[in-house]
């Protein structure tokens, strides 16, 4: 379930897997599950906020 998020957010943001961004994006979302977050759309919506942040070059 997590790459299949994982794969849309590369998709919808148009990132490279290999980039920093996208290490992040993928951190965030284990960590969200981590926290028991199972639902696709709201682990997707908890790592938008932090995808916007990272490519705009803030912290």
């Amino acid at each position: 379930m997590l790459s299949e998020v994982f794969e849309e957010l590369l998709e919808d943001h148009q990132m490279l897997r290999a980039s920093a961004v996208a290490e992040g994006a993928l951190t965030r979302l284990i960590f969200n599950y981590n926290l028991g977050i199972r639902d696709p759309a709201m682990l997707k919506m908890l790592t938008v906020p932090f995808l916007r942040q990272r490519l705009s070059g803030t912290h």
